[in-house]
């Protein structure tokens, strides 16, 4: 064995090697270092910022007549029902009517139901026959 007695550690001994001042010293000058940092940056993005707007041309006026406009405000019917009411007399009369459509080439508006009477009397129109073709070309083609 060696004359060398082993050294008792006492926890008192064990902590003192930490050092927990230098350890929160190096943090909190790190978070001071980077708050810095930061807030350089801003100063200096603001500056580059004020810079930039002081050297833009003043706007073309084209871009102000083109500049989006507010959009106008819904027209809601203060009376629906009222509205509708009216709406499907005027349709009742357009076709229990009669009245000109185009004068000059004769056509007139007349009412439903003295169009289904002179239907029923003559009958629909019968279309024009559709011209015949000719013979259809051979599947293989022509030789």
């Amino acid at each position: 064995m060696s004359d060398h007695p082993r050294p008792q550690h006492a926890p008192a001994e064990f902590d003192s090697e930490i050092h927990v001042k230098a350890i929160f010293g190096v943090l909190a000058g790190l978070a001071l270092l980077i708050a810095l940092a930061f807030g350089g940056m801003i100063a200096f993005s603001g500056y580059l910022k004020s810079r930039s707007i002081a050297r833009d041309p003043e706007p073309l006026p084209l871009a102000e007549a083109n500049a989006p406009r507010p959009r106008p405000r819904a027209a809601l019917q203060a009376d629906p029902t009222a509205d509708m009411t009216k709406f499907a007399r005027e349709e009742e009369a357009a076709v229990s009517s009669y009245a000109w459509v185009d004068r000059a080439a004769g056509v007139a508006q007349i009412p439903v139901e003295r169009a289904l009477e002179i239907v029923a009397e003559r009958g629909l129109p019968v279309p024009p026959p559709l011209p015949e073709a000719g013979p259809a070309p051979a599947a293989g083609g022509s030789k």
